[in-house]
């Protein structure tokens, strides 16, 4: 992210990222992709590096830092592996944001240290038929004893195959008043995860369908009170929207720099063909792109940082971050030539992997509702 007004320690943070970066993600981020595996090596580096749980506070084994510290670390990490940055954020950001958040102490303690010090955690609230509208799931959870019993199955869950603690969102009441949410654990019995196959990007996310057969959870387990558990996800949500936008800037400045590079050295017709004007055309595109998006998410995570209400200038951020990164990653492709349409270049693997950007964490359809609703309240 370059930007005139980072102090000297954001900075020196933001370089430390994308080193990381660049030096250890970078390389073989594509062989990953194409293999559908995700390094647990390469994961517990992040976790000693600091780069897990940035604004985790530092009794609980994170940096203490703010919500913008960490979209200057996770648009380094993104434009390195964005599988291995979607990752982060759901297991840092939603599930131990969830945690943290609204958590009992215990929770708290129990898992969310676990979490920066590289185990991974999952969030689930979507499913085969509740994905924007997550207030009609059908997951359900009755409680019996000292236990909830879970039935039902979520859909589409990042690190649905190698959670280690998972957050799920169930119905214990009829309305959308009630949702509660429950923590799950590795090994629960009665929790079975599928992979999904052949997904179009984020291959080595592990994304999974997760099914809930008389799953037996302690009443412990419940994250807050009975029924609130769609306002904590819309919470937890805020902060994660921001954060998959400044990731958005990340995989799109990736793939513009890769554009470049590739228009410097391939020739046609006596001449680089970044000589053409067509080329240079939609590379400017690209750079305002860029530059708007990268603006946008700042905008939202320091008004979150100072204590502000973001939520109109998240919807903003989103919207048009996910929606530009698709574009750039678009461009690239063309630049690149025959040579973006196959495997040996990761200008294919920036646009499969932004396509999600405009379907999770709310579509772009969504966010229009949202960027609106703001509009016609204000």
């Amino acid at each position: 992210m370059t930007h005139t007004e980072l102090t000297q320690e954001e900075s020196t943070l933001q370089a430390e990222a994308r080193e990381f970066a660049q030096k250890r993600l970078a390389h073989g981020a594509l062989d990953r992709d194409l293999a559908g595996t995700f390094s647990c090596e390469l994961y517990e580096e992040a976790a000693e590096a600091g780069f897990i749980g940035v604004k985790i506070p530092e009794s609980l084994g994170g940096r203490g830092l703010g919500l913008f510290d960490e979209c200057l670390v996770m648009e380094e990490l993104a434009g390195g592996d964005p599988s291995f940055a979607l990752t982060i954020s759901i297991s840092a950001g939603l599930c131990g944001g969830h945690l943290l958040h609204h958590g009992s102490d215990a929770q708290k303690n129990s898992h969310i240290p676990h979490l920066t010090k590289g185990k991974i955690g999952a969030w689930a609230i979507t499913e085969r038929i509740a994905g924007s509208h997550a207030a009609a799931l059908e997951c359900e959870a009755k409680q019996h004893g000292d236990a909830y019993i879970i039935n039902g199955a979520k859909m589409f869950v990042t690190q649905g195959m190698g959670f280690d603690s998972l957050v799920i969102f169930a119905r214990t009441l009829a309305g959308k008043d009630g949702i509660s949410a429950f923590l799950i654990e590795k090994g629960d019995r009665g929790c079975r995860s599928v992979p999904l196959a052949q997904t179009l990007g984020m291959r080595s996310a592990g994304t999974a369908e997760i099914f809930f057969q008389n799953c037996e959870t302690p009443v412990e387990r419940l994250i807050g009170e009975e029924g609130d558990g769609l306002r904590q996800a819309m919470q937890v949500l805020n902060d994660g929207r921001v954060v998959l936008s400044a990731m958005c800037v990340g995989i799109a400045q990736a793939s513009l720099e890769a554009a470049a590079s590739h228009a410097k050295k391939r020739e046609a017709f006596g001449k680089p063909v970044s000589d053409f004007g067509g080329l240079r055309g939609m590379m400017a595109d690209s750079a305002i792109d860029i530059a708007t998006s990268r603006e946008m998410v700042v905008a939202a995570a320091r008004i979150r940082d100072a204590g502000g209400d973001n939520r109109e200038e998240v919807a903003l951020a989103k919207l048009f971050a996910s929606e530009a990164c698709l574009r750039v990653c678009d461009r690239g492709i063309q630049i690149h030539g025959g040579y973006g349409y196959i495997a040996e270049t990761p200008a294919g693997m920036f646009w499969r992997d932004a396509r999600v950007f405009t379907l999770g964490e709310g579509t772009s359809e969504v966010h229009r509702n949202l960027v609106c609703r703001h509009l016609f309240d204000s």
